[in-house]
């Protein structure tokens, strides 16, 4: 009876020509965020007992905040997990221009809080959001709409790289006024990965960053902290108790955990001996308690997030949706590997949180918001007919516009060379 309803179920739907499409999202993406978020919250309350009872007389104060952060962060992601990635391309200039204009209120006095400084905030009450966070979000989507829409054109020079890089001035000229030198690196080097991975010449890529390697040291130069820091790294033995203090404090963690570390809850170097442990050195921290092998466990997890990213972005169905795909992961995943580097003295010390595990609302809603969007690509479901009645596609108008005029010099279309991640229509 039972083979009988299913082939009778099968006649009908063929008969009908019936096809149930299940657009799933990449679970393993999602449960290795669940993993990361719950590292987060345990490591966050042991680095910061300590410190938050000496600072407010409450040693949950940070984990209660972290807490809030991570269901805020949720429901974003949740939110954007729903609504169909393409509506980011229809409003990316919307986006960035706003938070462009974030950045120029943080450096008004009176509007931004700072820190250490630093002018990187604008407060809410009790609650500060930081504007560099949402830079480098809208940044990646404004490069997917401006480098999907220009595919073909990619190999031009003055097409693929001097509106970006006239953008990315901008972007980094109101960065550094804050001064926020790490979110500035992290921009350029997003913007290079994205053009090359759309298509852009080997050539044009090796010369920016060449050049981009020769600006660094005079963006150095220009800060004494900044040349500070670099003799720190180079040298840490140099004025353990000055400059290379953090840095020693965290090989100290590092050294102190070994293989298996001193179990959790059992740091040394939380009681108020490394500064900022529940956020930029967070990753020490865990070091000292969970050892190598604890490390070795979070790394791999980034390795997994990364991987599966990636792979979104090879299967998304158009190419501003690899594009996204492409820069969401490729952030994320850099920032990561360069806070472990930092914390591990592999780089200079540098003020960028681990993603989903340091302390701090910023990072954690807007990274939970572009993972929301990754995995919403990952779905490979096409647009649905709201968000065409909705927001009416501006860009092909206007490529149909263009295409009733003569062609204008620079490769056919035939001749892109767009690579994996990038492939897909426009």
């Amino acid at each position: 009876m039972l083979d009988w309803i299913r082939q009778r179920f099968a006649s009908e739907t063929e008969a009908d020509s019936t096809r149930v499409v299940q657009f799933r999202y990449d679970r393993l993406l999602l449960g290795v965020v669940f993993v990361l978020m719950g590292i987060g919250v345990v490591m966050v309350y042991s680095a910061s007992i300590v410190s938050a009872e000496t600072r407010t007389g409450d040693g949950g104060f940070y984990l209660k905040r972290q807490v809030a952060y991570v269901g805020v962060g949720l429901l974003a992601l949740v939110a954007c997990l729903n609504i169909h990635h393409d509506l980011w391309r229809r409003i990316s200039k919307v986006l960035f221009i706003v938070a462009l204009g974030l950045l120029v209120v943080v450096l008004i006095p009176g509007m931004s809080a700072s820190a250490k400084g630093a002018a990187r905030w604008i407060g809410f009450g009790p609650v500060r959001f930081q504007p560099s966070e949402a830079i480098k979000l809208t940044w990646i989507v404004v490069l997917a709409w401006y480098l999907s829409a220009r595919q073909a054109e990619l190999d031009d020079f003055k097409t693929a790289w001097i509106r970006p890089i006239v953008a990315l001035g901008c972007i980094a000229g109101l960065l550094m006024l804050q001064p926020d030198f790490g979110s500035t690196l992290i921009c350029g080097g997003i913007m290079v990965l994205m053009v090359w991975a759309a298509g852009g010449r080997w050539l044009h890529v090796g010369g920016l960053v060449g050049i981009g390697a020769a600006l660094i040291p005079l963006a150095i130069i220009a800060e004494p902290y900044r040349v500070k820091r670099l003799l720190a790294f180079l040298d840490p033995e140099h004025d353990p108790q000055g400059v290379s203090y953090h840095i020693n404090q965290a090989l100290i963690s590092f050294g102190s955990g070994d293989w298996t570390g001193m179990g959790l809850g059992n740091s040394r170097q939380k009681l108020l001996y490394l500064p900022e442990a529940h956020t930029d050195f967070i990753f020490s921290i865990y070091g000292e308690e969970l050892g190598w092998v604890g490390v070795a466990f979070v790394i791999a997890l980034f390795a997994v997030f990364v991987w599966r990213g990636f792979s979104i972005a090879r299967n998304a169905p158009t190419a501003f949706g690899a594009l996204l795909a492409f820069g969401i992961t490729a952030q994320i995943g850099f920032q990561a590997a360069t806070n472990m580097a930092v914390a591990t003295a592999l780089l200079p010390t540098k003020g960028l949180t681990l993603p989903l595990v340091s302390y701090g609302g910023s990072s954690m809603l807007l990274t939970c918001i572009g993972i929301g969007i990754l995995l919403n690509i990952s779905r490979q479901e096409p647009p649905p007919a709201w968000l065409h009645r909705l927001l009416p596609d501006a860009d092909v108008k206007q490529k149909a516009g263009k295409s009733t005029r003569s062609p204008s010099k620079g490769r056919s279309p035939s001749k892109s060379r767009a690579r994996k991640p990038a492939k897909g229509a426009a």
